[in-house]
Order: structure tokens, then C-alpha cells, then sequence
């Protein structure tokens, strides 16, 4: 269900429930391990580099640092989101702070697409890699190990001299089954807990299985150039963690499982045939799945999948481009929930050209089709994203728009025609709408089965229980 718990909340109710003390109900706090940093490790472990993965939400930032000193790293690397660049950027700062001689380097989309600005707003990185690191960042620390200046090699930004030296970029490596596997021992998936909705049982792992995504909408910055893992290669991965971490659900990260229906179905023969015991979750796009696909899925342990949906108003998805139509939406969704999938949905609010009653008819909409779960979040422009050139270029004129502001818990765009207000209602309202009504308390019951489950629920149940929620905003001229 949407967003964490605050931990004072939490404390509270375990304090006054003697059966959320008995049941051991956790803080929502949705802590996974970073694919991405662990695709890094295996080249700079053949190379005979030790290599530690520090998991920073299991600690205060002090213990952090208790931690660092006790590794005391040559180098530290990072990689960096959008809506994390406020924390994080103050993070490195006061890290550089107490490890002055430690070589920081960060990647990640916002780093690739901000260097610039990256070097401006923290003085504490020291190295940016451009794109995909694997080699990149093997090659650098082999050759700051010599204690050499990396000018030669490609896909790097940093200072030399009070120079902002940019190499070439390096080539993109097309076949993605070359790469070796991530380095999961680093961080063992028992040590984890994700957010409910996203797992069905546990130990849980999260897989690459593609990087790109081919789609135009305005509101992603996503590579466009796609390259996806063969079946068996995402299987060797699955089949590893299953055996050697305990492993009984995954979850991928693709940004669209289902964009070869030929893939996806050679890859649930092949769970099938290696009789592998394991859950596994995908996110999908509503016109790249057939009762066909599905069917096989849900056969080969698909237990949910999430569906982008955005909005139920047809002239708002046309706006960002997603390229589905309402009835699409629809038809995918109650065929994931009769096919015994749980079938989760995330909303927007805040398009551009949107109006408030729109925003309304959208939760009417996702309480009207048969989903599990729904998230609903305002529309937030991020770096590279075609909303957040246009806004920037003059091409939307918004009623509001904080240019380097990019987590959800603020709004930082507001369209025309709109206020601040009426997101976050529609917001609150969506939630407290979807997740209050008695068929959707009543399926979930019917479909509980485990003491898990009822943790899950009872967690779900609380956060809405404690939510404060906003009076409906009233503007003139509106109703």
C-alpha cells in the first residue's frame, strides 16, 4: 500500500496492540538492495578488489559512518535518483566531510543527465559515470588503484585541474546476457524487507531483466534504447538465487516484462521445466498482454502484476503519450484478477490540461476495475522527461513548477487551471476511496492464507487508519 510508515506511528500502536506486538508487525520502510550497484561488484571482485555493500537504510547516517570507518574504503560508490538527489546530495557532502581522501563516485540517470549540475550542487562527488557502469567503473578503479588520472578512459565526468573533463561516452553494450550475474552474496535478500504489495512471500530478490523501455511517455526519462536478457540467462539468475540465497520470490524491474510475448513465454517454460518453487511479480503495459500470456504466467508462479494506468480519462493519457486506451485498461486488468493475478495500478494526478473533476472521475474509475491495489501520486517532472523540457522551454505553462524539486512527497508542478490543494485531496481522497470499500476489505479476505498475509493487511489497514486527510478544496466556478 502507498507510502512508509512514520516510525513514532508505528511505535505508538505496537505500544497500545497487543496483537500487532504479537504478530511483529514491521515499519513499512520498503529497504531493497540496489540492482544496479551489485551489477558493479563481480568485475572488481575478479580483479581481486574487496568489495563491501553498505546498506544504508539499515542505519542512522552516524552509524553509516561507524560503519565506513571501520571498512575505511579507497572508493565509495553511489548511484543516484532524481527523487532522492536532495537527500543524497546532502548525504555525500557530509560523508566527503568525514572521509576527505575517499574517492566518491556516483552514477544513475540523474547524475547522467545533470553533470553539470551534479558538480555544482555537491562538492562531494568526485567522479561521475556516464550510463551504464559496469565497465566503466571497473576501468576506473583499476586505475585509480595504479593512482593514474582517468583521462583515456570513456564514460566519465570529473574535475582535473579546476577543469571539468568529460570523456567519450562509451559504446553501449548490446547483449546484456555477456554481463555476469549481480554479486546478490553482497546483500543477502534475507536480509530484506520490501513493501507489502511487493512480495508474496519471502526471502525476496529483485531482477534486471531488461534495461530501456521503447515508450514515449512525456513523463518518463527513461533509456529509450531497449535491450532485454534472454529467457534462460533470466532463469540461470532466478535458479541461483533459489538455491544458493533461499530465494522464493522475485520481483523484476523491467519496465515492461511483456514487451516480447515470445520472451515471456519461453521464460515460463523454463521456470516450468526447472520446477523452480518461486513467486515472481512484473510490471506490464495494458496492450502488451493476451489471456494467452497470462494464463501462462499465473501457471508459472506470476502472482501480480503492475499496470501503469495513469488515468481513467482518455484526452489525459493521450496528453502523456502512454498510447492505451481506457477500455484497454479495463479489459487487462479484470482479466489479471480472473486469472487468480493480483493486479496493482498507479494513477497520477496533476497532467497537464487535467481538471480537478477529471481528477475525480479517475478514482472513480480504478474503484470501478478489479484491482488489488492502487497508488495515486501527482505528476512530477524529472530531468530528461518531455514535460519537464517543455516546462522549462515554455511550452506548458504551469500554475506552479519548482524546477529542481523531484520527490513525490512535495508537488512540485501544479498545471494551469489546477492548485496544490486539489492534488493533494485527490490524492488522499483516491486512497482513502479505494482501499475503504467493503468488496475490496472482503476479497482480501477471501484471499488471505498465511499469518504473512495478515501482517501484510493489518499494516495496510493501520496506515489508512492513521492517515490525516484534507476537506475537499472548494475554488470558485468550479462545481
Amino acid at each position: 500500500m502507498p507510502a512508509c510508515w512514520e516510525q513514532d506511528q508505528h511505535d505508538f500502536m505496537n505500544e497500545r496492540i497487543p496483537l500487532l506486538k504479537w504478530l511483529k508487525i514491521k515499519p513499512l520502510v520498503n529497504v531493497v538492495p540496489s540492482p544496479s550497484l551489485l551489477y558493479l561488484a563481480p568485475y572488481m571482485l575478479e580483479d581481486g578488489h574487496d568489495v563491501q555493500y553498505l546498506e544504508g537504510l539499515f542505519y542512522t547516517f552516524e552509524n553509516s559512518m561507524e560503519k565506513l570507518r571501520e571498512l575505511q574504503p579507497d572508493v565509495i560508490g553511489v548511484t543516484l535518483t532524481s527523487v532522492d538527489w536532495e537527500n543524497s546530495r546532502w548525504m555525500i557532502n557530509e560523508m566527503k566531510k568525514q572521509f576527505p581522501g575517499t574517492v566518491v563516485v556516483a552514477g544513475g540517470i540523474h547524475p547522467t543527465l545533470w553533470q553539470e549540475k551534479c558538480f555544482d550542487q555537491c562538492e562531494g562527488i568526485d567522479y561521475i559515470v556516464k550510463g551504464e557502469g559496469e565497465h566503466t567503473m571497473r576501468e576506473l578503479v583499476n586505475c585509480l588503484s595504479r593512482k593514474e588520472v582517468p583521462l583515456d578512459i570513456p564514460g566519465l565526468v570529473f574535475l582535473h585541474k579546476g577543469q571539468l573533463i568529460k570523456t567519450p561516452d562509451r559504446k553501449t553494450v548490446e547483449d546484456i546476457d555477456l554481463l555476469p550475474m549481480p554479486s546478490h552474496q553482497l546483500a543477502p535478500p534475507g536480509d530484506y524487507l520490501p513493501s507489502p504489495t511487493f512480495y508474496n512471500r519471502l526471502p525476496h530478490a529483485n531482477i534486471i531483466g531488461a534495461r530501456g523501455c521503447p515508450y514515449l511517455c512525456t513523463f518518463c526519462h527513461t533509456d529509450r534504447h531497449t535491450r532485454m536478457r534472454s529467457a534462460n540467462n533470466i532463469v540461470d539468475e532466478i535458479e541461483w538465487l533459489v538455491r544458493e540465497q533461499g530465494v522464493k520470490d522475485i520481483a523484476f524491474w523491467d519496465d515492461t516484462f511483456t514487451l516480447s510475448e515470445k520472451r515471456a513465454l519461453e521464460f515460463c517454460d523454463e521456470i516450468l521445466r526447472r520446477k523452480l518453487d518461486v513467486d515472481w511479480a512484473v510490471n506490464a503495459r495494458v496492450d502488451r498482454v493476451s489471456e494467452k500470456l497470462l494464463r501462462r504466467m499465473k501457471e508459472a508462479g506470476c502472482w501480480r502484476i503492475l499496470y501503469g494506468i495513469e488515468s481513467g480519462v482518455q484526452k489525459n493519457l493521450d496528453t502523456l503519450r502512454k498510447g492505451t486506451k481506457v477500455e484497454q485498461i479495463r479489459t487487462a486488468i479484470n482479466l489479471t484478477s480472473k486469472l487468480g493475478m493480483e493486479a496493482y495500478g498507479t494513477f497520477m494526478f496533476g497532467i497537464p490540461g487535467e481538471t480537478f473533476e477529471e481528477g475525480l472521475r479517475t478514482i472513480e474509475f480504478a474503484c470501478s476495475i478489479d484491482l488489488d491495489y492502487a497508488v495515486f501520486v501527482n505528476l512530477t517532472p524529472l530531468p530528461g522527461s518531455e514535460v519537464y523540457e517543455d516546462l522549462l522551454n515554455g511550452k506548458i505553462k504551469p500554475a506552479k513548477f519548482t524546477k529542481d524539486r523531484f520527490n513525490f512527497k512535495n508537488v512540485s508542478f501544479v498545471p494551469d487551471g489546477f492548485t496544490e490543494d486539489q492534488i493533494r485531496f485527490l490524492i488522499q481522497e483516491g486512497h482513502r476511496r479505494f482501499y475503504l470499500r467493503p468488496g475490496l476489505v472482503w476479497k482480501k479476505i477471501r484471499r488471505m492464507r498465511s499469518l504473512l498475509d495478515l501482517k501484510k493487511y493489518i499494516n495496510g489497514f493501520l496506515l489508512l487508519a492513521t492517515a490525516k486527510y484534507m476537506k475537499r478544496p472548494v475554488e470558485p466556478g468550479l462545481y
